[in-house]
């Protein structure tokens, strides 16, 4: 028996001592225990104690409990279940819901657990194991697990377009920094323009917005917000839309619409579309607000449109593009 498995049968086991009418001061500290011993413990117990409550369970121990022979039960119970199951039927079925969440968890990460990439300049589409779309930006890296009791998204760099599937009893939650955007329902589009910020636009239904212990917030059709340093802030709608709000975010075209966004966000989206690494030579250039509607698909376009517009100097050198102040802008 694995390492990974021996753990995961020790918390099916607390979960259901646990959930007895009564447990005994001595259980109690041995499970106090048994979850300061590892933080693998803590994690495992607490996967298992959400899906003790969860629809998925109960159907399969409904289905357990009305087999009609005691063969029918996992092998690894037969020996063990044969006496009990004829004298304390609960007890069984105890077993049984312990057996179950065991074999689930060691078995769900395997197939549940992925992780989608993009590449620089090359968008790409997903549907999930739950039926929900997504659409990955260039250079994008999202991380996905489909579990019986929840749905959840890590947007560990990039930009993505969500259209989730409709479930009343499963959550989806996509998390992008600190920053947590519960699905209420809807397509919406997550954007990490870097550590510390993320950009949310719904398109359909409705999100929770949490950015952590400061601030929440509830988006709808159309709303658009920031999160900067755990802090929210609601955008005008996208003036491009007009009345009627787009079906798809401007990325999916390969534009960016910018109003007063710091020139390193913009940089950072031209770099999913281009193969040479960008680099300002003045860390402070980051901070320069840029405004305007730009090609980010065409890095080339974007970066004439900016020296123009910001008086930069762009240089091309062995696969990278610096970015500095031109001359006229060093001396205003």
């Amino acid at each position: 028996m694995t390492r990974e498995t021996q753990i995961a049968e020790d918390a099916a086991l607390w979960v259901n001592r646990l959930d007895q009418p009564a447990i005994d001061t001595s259980a109690s500290r041995a499970f106090d225990t048994w979850m300061a011993a590892d933080v693998a413990h803590r994690d495992k117990f607490t996967d298992l104690q959400a899906l003790w409550h969860s629809d998925a369970l109960t159907e399969a121990l409904r289905q357990a409990a009305a087999a009609p022979a005691v063969s029918d039960a996992p092998i690894g119970l037969i020996g063990a279940t044969r006496h009990a199951r004829s004298r304390r039927p609960l007890a069984w079925l105890a077993a049984t819901a312990c057996a179950v969440l065991a074999a689930l968890f060691v078995m769900l990460p395997s197939f549940s657990s992925i992780t989608y990439r993009a590449g620089i300049g090359n968008g790409r589409a997903v549907v999930l194991a739950d039926g929900s779309h997504v659409a990955l930006s260039g250079n994008t890296e999202l991380r996905v697990r489909v579990l019986p009791w929840r749905r959840t998204a890590t947007l560990v760099r990039g930009e993505a377009f969500f259209d989730v599937a409709h479930e009343r009893w499963r959550s989806f939650h996509v998390h992008s920094g600190e920053t947590t955007v519960a699905v209420l329902g809807t397509a919406f589009n997550v954007d990490r323009q870097n550590a510390t910020r993320t950009a949310v636009e719904v398109y359909r239904g409705a999100v929770a917005l949490d950015a952590g212990q400061s601030d929440h917030l509830v988006l709808r059709k159309g709303d658009r917000a920031r999160v900067v340093n755990d802090r929210i802030t609601t955008q005008a709608p996208d003036p491009t839309a007009g009345a009627i709000v787009a079906a798809r975010p401007d990325w999916t075209a390969g534009w960016f619409e910018a109003t007063d966004v710091p020139l390193s966000v913009l940089i950072a989206k031209v770099q999913r579309h281009s193969a040479r690494t960008i680099l300002l030579r003045d860390a402070a250039l980051g901070a320069l607000p840029v405004s305007g509607r730009f090609r980010v698909s065409d890095p080339a376009r974007v970066f004439d449109a900016i020296r123009d517009a910001y008086a930069l100097d762009i240089r091309y050198d062995r696969g990278a593009v610096l970015i500095a102040p031109s001359r006229d802008r060093q001396g205003t």
